[in-house]
């Protein structure tokens, strides 16, 4: 299902705030972070659930993810490679960390702001770690616009980070199809890159 930006994947601790599963009946497979839009895949029993993260564990699922980040991102395609983990002082901050597990993060730039000095690229997931994709182009020196936690840099016009899960394939693993689902930009983020034309 699509799960629109400002709703929680997973209740936090001590919080009654819904969940998406809650809304609608079902539970998460994985996580996507509150800000974040797009695809999420959600079980109706705990069988389904059970094999859909055992292909997630086995890295059998490819997801790919649309994000604006500043800066010109060069070379226009590359993986970045930093392992990741909680921070010391702030256990809800990730930081890259050499004890950290490994975290992988494929990218291709598909278009340049020159004007506003921004890169829309195409994220492919390797591994799937808690805001892999926020924290492994913060540290490599292009935040994610818009991004309040793992960024300086404060933007006009969006109102969250621009991070979209746009892509899902994998093979079902009750009934052996192929599944690939894709999710189209949700309207704040079209306005927004829009107005960078």
């Amino acid at each position: 299902m699509e799960k629109p930006a400002g709703v929680l994947a997973y209740p936090l601790p001590g919080k009654t705030e819904k969940t998406i599963g809650d809304m609608v009946g079902a539970m998460p497979v994985h996580r996507l972070d509150r800000d974040t839009s797009g695809i999420m895949i959600l079980a109706k029993n705990e069988k389904a659930k059970a094999a859909m993260q055992k292909l997630f564990g086995e890295r059998k699922i490819k997801k790919t993810y649309t994000a604006l980040v500043q800066g010109r991102v060069e070379p226009s395609s590359g993986e970045i490679n930093i392992p990741l983990g909680r921070g010391a002082k702030d256990r809800l901050r990730v930081v890259p960390k050499h004890s950290g597990r490994e975290s992988a993060t494929a990218y291709k730039v598909t278009k340049y702001f020159p004007k506003n000095n921004m890169s829309l690229l195409s994220v492919d997931l390797k591994t799937g770690r808690t805001h892999q994709i926020r924290v492994h182009f913060a540290s490599i020196g292009h935040p994610v616009v818009g991004d309040q936690k793992y960024s300086k840099k404060s933007v006009g016009g969006l109102k969250r980070q621009f991070l979209h899960a746009s892509e899902i394939g994998f093979t079902h693993p009750i009934t052996g199809e192929n599944l690939y689902l894709k999710s189209e930009l949700p309207v704040d983020l079209n306005k927004y890159l829009f107005s960078l034309q």
